[in-house]
C-alpha cells in the first residue's frame, strides 16, 4: 500500500465497468462517456493536484482509470469498490468523462462529534449514565451484553495506571485490541495479526477513551455501586482514525471501516455493533457519499451501526455525515442535568443537530444521554502536556484524575451502542433493522397531556432509549426497520449523468428520498416542512426561518401573516395543522420512495416540489408506538402541537421496577421555542 498522502480534499470518484486498453495508452485516448458527476466544491480548489477516492465497479477497474490519467493510487477502499488516490487538478474533467467513472466528490474531513461546551471535570460525584436508560436493571438479571462485540472508529483507546489492576492486568473494559489507520499506517484486510493489546493502545486526543467508556467501563460508581459503563460486558475493539488532533479523513475512516468488516467474524467476540461518533460535512445525496456507502455496506453484512446526529445546532437541516444515511441508527442527545433517575428537569439541548436530512429523512432516530457523561480519560498526574488533548484544552479542570464529563453526540452515540450490545446480548439472532425497530418502538417520546410531541420529530426522532423495553420487549421477528428499501440495490448503483449535470434517473431509481418537502413562502423569509399524503392532503411538519433555519413558534407563525403558492396557502387555511391528524388509525410508511423522474435535491441542486414518486406510495405493516403512531422505516408522527400542561415521556414508569422516577420533560428556557405541527403517517 502506498503511502497515504493529505492534499486538500480526497476526491472520491464512482466507475460502473473497469477501463478497457492498455495502461500505457496516453491520458486523454478512450474517452467516450458524458461527464460523471463532479462535487461543485472540488472546482473552487487552487491546487495541482487532488487528493482522491476513485470507485468503480471493483477497485482494481478504479485504480487502472486512475493510473490512465496519471494519477496515485494512496488507498484500496474495496469495501465500497474505491481506491483513495491523487490525481492532476486539470485532469478532473478527464477523469470524470473516462467510461464507467460514476461520480467525484471531495473526501472530506472527519471530526470527533464531541464537547460543543466543555463541562467541568468530575470530582467526586460520578454518576452512571446507565440509570437514565435503564441499563442498570438489565444489569442486576445479568444482562451485560457479553459475548457482543462493538467497534468504536475514533482516536483510540488509551490505558492509563488507574485502569490497570496491581496484577497488571487491565480491568477498566473488555479489551479486544486496536487496529490504527491513522497517516501511513493500515491493518491488511481479514488480519488481525496488527491488533495491538491493552499495553500498546494509544489515544493522543482522548475521545474515543472517554466514547469507548462510555460503552464498557467496568469500574462502579462509588456512590451508588453502580457499574458506569452502558454494557460492561461487551468487547471493544478500538479503530483508530483519528489523529492527535482529532481529525481524520473520509480515506482513513473508510479503511477503519471496511477492516473492521472484514475481520468481524475473525475476533471474538465477533463484531455486531459499530459506533461513530463523528461527524463531517454534507456535501452531496447520501448515495453519492463515499462515508454514507461504507456505513452502508458495513449494515448490509450484519453491523448495527450506530453514528452521531451531530453538534451543529437546533436549525433546520443540520445532521451531518454519516448521521444522514436512512439505513443506519442516528443519535441526538439528551441533557439529563445530572440527576439520575429523575427526567422531569430533561431536555434536548440546542447544539443536537437537528432533521430533516438534505434527502428528506426525518432524523434523529432516536435521542439518548449526551451532556456531562462521565467516562475516562488520560490526566497525568505531574505534567499536563503528557495528557490527553482534551484535557490540555482544558487546564482549568486538570487534577489528578481519570474521569471527565464531556457533551456531545458523540457521548449520546455511546450510550445507545451499550444498549444495543445489550440487545444483541440477549437476542443475539437479530438482524441490523430488526435491532433498529426495537430501538426505536421501545423509545419514548416526550408528550404533552394531550398527548401531543413536545419536541418535533426533527430533535426527538422516535423519543428517549429504554433499554428494558427494547431488550426485553415482545416484538414479532417481522418487524423491521427500512422496510421497502433494498440495500443491496442502493449500494450497486450511482448517480450517472447524461452529459447535462443532472443524475441519471435510471440509477436513481434505485435510490431513495424521504418524505419531507419544503417551500418557500410568498415572501422568500420562510420554509414550510410538510408531506403529502397519497390523498394530496398536505400534513405541516413545522415552518423555520429561511436565513437562519432556526424553527418558529405558534406565536410567531399566528402573527407572520405568511403565505405560500401565491397565497393560496396560509396559516389558518384548511391544512392539517394542529388537530386536523388523528393518531389512532394512522397509516404505516414503507420506509422511502424511490428516485424517479425530476432531481431534487437540498444541497447543490434544488430541493423543489416536483419530486415524483416511482410506483406511488408503498405501505407495509404497522409500527405501533405510543399514541397509535405507526410508521417504519422513516417516517414523521401525527398530531398537533399543544402547549398546555405538563409534559410526561410516553409509556411511563413502573416505579415498582425501576430506580426511575416518573418523568416529566421540560424545556431548558422552561418556555418552548420549538417546530409547531407533529406529521404522521
Amino acid at each position: 500500500m502506498s503511502t497515504k498522502t493529505r492534499l486538500g480534499l480526497v476526491l472520491i470518484v464512482c466507475l460502473l465497468v473497469a477501463s478497457p486498453g492498455s495502461a500505457t495508452l496516453p491520458r486523454t485516448s478512450l474517452i467516450t462517456q458524458d461527464p460523471a458527476y463532479i462535487e461543485p466544491l472540488l472546482f473552487s480548489l487552487e491546487t495541482e493536484q487532488l487528493s482522491v477516492i476513485v470507485t468503480a465497479a471493483d477497485s482494481q477497474a478504479a485504480a487502472r482509470a486512475v493510473k490512465r490519467i496519471g494519477g496515485q493510487i494512496t488507498s484500496d477502499l474495496w469495501l465500497i469498490n474505491a481506491v483513495a488516490a491523487l490525481v492532476p487538478a486539470d485532469q478532473l474533467q478527464t477523469l470524470a468523462t473516462w467510461p464507467g467513472i460514476r461520480s467525484i466528490v471531495g473526501n472530506k474531513e472527519v471530526i470527533a462529534s464531541t464537547d460543543p461546551l466543555p463541562d467541568e471535570l468530575l470530582m467526586a460525584d460520578s454518576w452512571p449514565v446507565a440509570v437514565d436508560v435503564g441499563a442498570d436493571l438489565l444489569h442486576t438479571s445479568g444482562i451485560t451484553g457479553t459475548g457482543v462485540g462493538v467497534a468504536v472508529v475514533d482516536s483510540g483507546m488509551f490505558f492509563s495506571p488507574g485502569l490497570i489492576n496491581s496484577q497488571n492486568q487491565q480491568v477498566a473494559v473488555q479489551f479486544i485490541g486496536q487496529a490504527d489507520f491513522v497517516g501511513t499506517t493500515h491493518c491488511e484486510n481479514a488480519n488481525t495479526s496488527c491488533l495491538a493489546g491493552w499495553q500498546a493502545s494509544r489515544d493522543p486526543y482522548g475521545h474515543g477513551s472517554h466514547v469507548t467508556g462510555i460503552i464498557g467501563n467496568n469500574f462502579r460508581d462509588g456512590n451508588t455501586g453502580m457499574v458506569l459503563g452502558v454494557a460492561p460486558g461487551a468487547g471493544i475493539l478500538s479503530v483508530r482514525v483519528f489523529g492527535d488532533e482529532g481529525r481524520g479523513t473520509y480515506e482513513d475512516v473508510i479503511e477503519g471501516i471496511q477492516w473492521t468488516v472484514s475481520i468481524s467474524n475473525a475476533v471474538t467476540p465477533a463484531i455486531r455493533v459499530m459506533n461513530l461518533s463523528l461527524s463531517a460535512q454534507v456535501t452531496t445525496p447520501y448515495f453519492v457519499d463515499p462515508l454514507n456507502r461504507a456505513v452502508e455496506a458495513a449494515w448490509a453484512g450484519g453491523i448495527v451501526v450506530l453514528t452521531a446526529a451531530g453538534n451543529a445546532g437546533s436549525a433546520a437541516q443540520t445532521i451531518t455525515v454519516p448521521g444522514n444515511d436512512p439505513y443506519v441508527i442516528t443519535v441526538g442527545a439528551l441533557n439529563t442535568n445530572r440527576t439520575p433517575g429523575n427526567w422531569s428537569d430533561d431536555y434536548i439541548p440546542t447544539w443536537s443537530s437537528t432533521g430533516p436530512t438534505l434527502d428528506g429523512f426525518a432524523k434523529p432516530d432516536v435521542v439518548a444521554p449526551g451532556s456531562s457523561i462521565a467516562s475516562f480519560m488520560y490526566n497525568h498526574p505531574y505534567q499536563i502536556k503528557l495528557s490527553a488533548k482534551l484535557v490540555q484544552e482544558h487546564p482549568d479542570y486538570s487534577v489528578n484524575t481519570t474521569l471527565f464529563r464531556m457533551s456531545g453526540t458523540s457521548m449520546a452515540t455511546a450510550v445507545a451502542s451499550g444498549v444495543v450490545a445489550l440487545m444483541l446480548g440477549e437476542h443475539p439472532e437479530l438482524t441490523p433493522n430488526q435491532v433498529k425497530y426495537r430501538l426505536l418502538d421501545s423509545a419514548r417520546p416526550a408528550l404533552t397531556d394531550e398527548g401531543d410531541p413536545v419536541y418535533t420529530i426533527f430533535r426527538q426522532g422516535a423519543g428517549r432509549i429504554w433499554a428494558p423495553d427494547a431488550v426485553q420487549g415482545s416484538f414479532s421477528s417481522d418487524d423491521e426497520a427500512n422496510l421497502g428499501m433494498d440495500i443491496l440495490a442502493d449500494l450497486a448503483h450511482g448517480c450517472d449523468v447524461d452529459g447535462d449535470g443532472q443524475p441519471d434517473d435510471a440509477e436513481l431509481a434505485y435510490h431513495y428520498h424521504g418524505p419531507v418537502r419544503r417551500t418557500l413562502s410568498d415572501n422568500g423569509l420562510a420554509y414550510l416542512y410538510y408531506i403529502q399524503d397519497p390523498g394530496n392532503v398536505i400534513h405541516a411538519m413545522g415552518v423555520a426561518q429561511a436565513n437562519t433555519r432556526q424553527w418558529m413558534n405558534r406565536d410567531e407563525l399566528a402573527d407572520s401573516g405568511l403565505t405560500w403558492d401565491n397565497g393560496q396557502m396560509t396559516w389558518n387555511s384548511g391544512w392539517a395543522w394542529a388537530g386536523g391528524w388523528a393518531w389512532a388509525g394512522s397509516w404505516a410508511w414503507a420506509g422511502s420512495w424511490a428516485w424517479a423522474g425530476s432531481w431534487a435535491w437540498a444541497g447543490s441542486w434544488a430541493w423543489a416540489g416536483s419530486w415524483a414518486w416511482a410506483g406511488g406510495w408503498a405501505w407495509a405493516g404497522s409500527w405501533a408506538w405510543a399514541g397509535s403512531w405507526a410508521w417504519a422505516g422513516s417516517w414523521a408522527w401525527a398530531g398537533s402541537w399543544a402547549w398546555a400542561g405538563s409534559w410526561a415521556w410516553a409509556g411511563g414508569i413502573d416505579p415498582g421496577v425501576s430506580s426511575v422516577t416518573m418523568p416529566l420533560w421540560v424545556d431548558e428556557q422552561r418556555k418552548v421555542y420549538l417546530p409547531l405541527v407533529m406529521c404522521g403517517y
